[in-house]
């Protein structure tokens, strides 16, 4: 005798035209979008409910309470440990028994849903699960191979067969890509300082002409650029004239009444002089002559903090060339960080107070 199987084959649909995917074998066509969203949920990153749909066509056929409904995201998805699970189309009062999540870090997001009590979904009856908190995927376009829905009175399922694009939102927000670094007075930081543009949830937005300014902790403004087409603002000459510790920097939009909000306070860095064997340091100011600088003494610490006085310090060296005082560290300290103080003598010999500390970093 010839037995004849037909095989139906189901589709899973994105609202917001974002394709027909092919579902598996145990579901059929269905006359709703087997997969839709209750909101915006579009946007990378933001969190939606997602609503399965289905036919339970094949296999052993009805659902009924202990069956289960499995639904499996691309990995990049992230499902919350225990989603809100609600059951559609089956008999009044359907309750679901548990739901377990496998959680992102298992490289899938896969949910299992097992029918409690009262539960029943006859042979080719359509029935859904909306899963409630999903996290979409950062923004891209994901192959819809990898979207699986199974039952279970037929496991098997197919691939579909259309891709999936989610897309960043409105522009909210700027946000460091690549924040400072420590760098040298003088010369400019790098690698150069970027900003982008992003929508609410992380996501870059693309947009050429946004003007993005950077100020320091103190308030003083250090730079400005406009964004590329990417919506990403390269600061790539950045000089600090001055040396400082500990300094952070916050990149606003340069519009006034703009509605993106400014940057989270970037990683703090330092600003210190660069110097190496053999390297001249100077003090500029010197009156000169009668009872002003006759010499001055150089003097380092270890690290770019705390006192440096003579209970601590190391002699560099001295200078007498009134015009600025300059001596070489013919003797330089291992690579790293360092402070250095100045003490002048006058011509009656009265010695000054040491200068405040210089923060030095030696190089190679």
């Amino acid at each position: 005798m010839t037995i004849k199987r037909l095989w139906t084959a189901g589709c899973i649909a994105l609202l917001a035209g974002a394709g027909l995917l092919a579902g598996p074998a145990a579901f059929a066509a269905s006359s709703v979008s087997n997969v839709t969203f209750t909101s915006s949920s579009l946007v990378g990153g933001a969190t939606a409910d997602w609503t399965v749909g289905f036919k339970a066509s094949n296999g052993s056929g009805a659902l009924t309470s202990g069956s289960t409904i499995t639904v499996t995201f691309p990995g990049a998805f992230s499902e919350p440990s225990t989603p809100v699970v609600t059951p559609g189309g089956f008999t009044a009062g359907c309750t679901v028994s548990s739901v377990a999540a496998d959680g992102p870090a298992s490289g899938s997001d896969l949910i299992t849903v097992t029918l409690g009590s009262g539960c029943s979904l006859a042979k080719g009856a359509s029935g859904s699960v909306k899963l409630a908190g999903l996290t979409n995927a950062p923004v891209g376009t994901y192959q819809a191979s990898t979207f699986k829905v199974a039952t279970s009175s037929d496991t098997t399922p197919d691939s579909p067969s259309s891709a999936i694009t989610i897309t960043a939102g409105a522009a909210s927000k700027l946000a460091f890509v690549q924040g400072p670094t420590s760098g040298y007075v003088g010369t400019p930081l790098t690698p150069a300082i970027t900003v982008q543009v992003q929508d609410q949830v992380g996501n870059p937005v693309a947009g050429a002409g946004t003007g993005v300014t950077l100020t320091s902790a103190t308030g003083a403004p250090v730079g400005s650029a406009v964004t590329d087409a990417g919506g990403r603002a390269t600061f790539s000459n950045v000089v600090f004239n001055g040396t400082a510790l500990g300094i952070t920097l916050t990149a606003s939009p340069t519009a006034t009444g703009s509605s993106l909000a400014a940057s989270a306070p970037s990683t703090a860095f330092n600003i210190t002089v660069a110097v190496s064997s053999g390297a001249t340091l100077a003090e500029e100011t010197s009156d000169g002559t009668g009872a002003g600088v006759k010499s001055v003494a150089y003097y380092y610490c270890t690290g770019h903090s705390g006192a440096c006085t003579s209970t601590n310090w190391t002699a560099i060296g001295s200078s007498t060339a009134a015009t600025n005082y300059q001596v070489t560290w013919t003797s330089t300290p291992t690579p790293g960080a360092y402070r250095v103080v100045a003490v002048s003598t006058d011509n009656v010999s009265n010695v000054s107070q040491a200068s405040g500390s210089t923060p030095v970093t030696v190089v190679n």
